[in-house]
């Protein structure tokens, strides 16, 4: 009799179990903030920023159409995209195509480059493929706008800020499924040579893919920095973060959420989708809301 009514409990706790990995990867969670700041014109004042990252091939819902409606009920002025759009390993960028598809123009769409839309463009170089090629021509002729060390500049009732999107070389990260070698540190200088100067008259939102190197970022002068890549450390424990980085580094310093070094602020999308390690524990997938208030 004993057995028998182990044999239900056991199938309940598993049933439970598989009910909360599901949720953890497929129930998206919106996080909301306001980024406030001195340097923020007036007419940006209110303004909504929807910020997603690395969705690796991710579909929530057909044709990504629920993750889509989730973001179309923020009423975004802008959404941004930090990189990884595209997964390295058989993937075309489909998803992230159709998710433009669905958003349908609700508003601007601006694109960075990450590491795996890099190794794409690495591995189309060696075998001749060009899916990057294609994804990229895609990604336009669906709306979006991508900024592979570029920057733009948004106007408002006379005002303006510059939106800019990083590419990092692979060099900058580190890990076999990552880069070909060790990575070596960024430099400003290669801001400088990629980017040019900031704008100094203009407050500016830097697009950067690895939060890593929020220190060369702000010196370099972005009051705003949009990043992911982390995955919110895969698993996340309470009090104590996220606990891998993609490259298998533990508890990297900038996981997941809203950081500050003197007047320059970094956010940390815990990002969409997953890549290295293909599951996320107590870390549900995120949209971000930022809303730019002027102090």
């Amino acid at each position: 009799m004993r057995k028998r009514a182990v044999k239900p409990v056991v199938a309940a706790i598993l049933g439970l179990l598989i009910l909360f990995l599901y949720a953890g990867n497929n129930w998206i969670q919106v996080s909301r903030l306001q980024v406030k700041s001195g340097d923020l014109p007036q007419a940006f004042d209110g303004f909504k920023i929807v910020h997603i990252g690395d969705l690796h091939g991710k579909e929530f819902g057909p044709g990504n159409a629920n993750l889509a409606r989730m973001i179309k009920k923020q009423a975004p002025d802008l959404i941004l995209t930090s990189g990884d759009m595209i997964n390295s390993r058989n993937d075309d960028g489909g998803a992230f195509i159709a998710l433009l598809n669905e958003l349908d123009g609700v508003c601007p769409v601006y694109c960075s480059l990450g590491n795996h839309e890099q190794l794409v463009q690495d591995r189309d170089q060696n075998t001749g493929t060009t899916v990057f090629n294609s994804f990229e021509k895609s990604l336009r002729g669906a709306g979006g706008n991508l900024l592979d060390n570029q920057r733009v500049e948004l106007s408002r009732n006379g005002d303006a800020i510059y939106i800019y999107g990083l590419t990092t070389a692979l060099y900058h990260y580190t890990g076999g499924d990552t880069a070909y070698w060790e990575g070596a540190d960024l430099k400003a200088e290669f801001l400088e040579d990629r980017l040019g100067p900031p704008a100094q008259d203009r407050y500016n939102i830097l697009l950067a893919h690895n939060p890593k190197y929020f220190g060369v970022y702000r010196d370099w002068g972005a009051h705003l920095i949009l990043a992911g890549h982390i995955h919110g450390g895969i698993i996340r424990l309470p009090y104590l973060g996220g606990v891998f980085s993609p490259d298998i580094t533990f508890f990297p310093p900038y996981d997941a959420g809203l950081y500050r070094l003197g007047e320059s602020q970094m956010y940390v999308t815990r990002g969409l989708g997953n890549s290295t390690i293909p599951f996320r524990l107590l870390n549900r997938p995120e949209v971000t809301v930022i809303e730019l208030i002027r102090e």
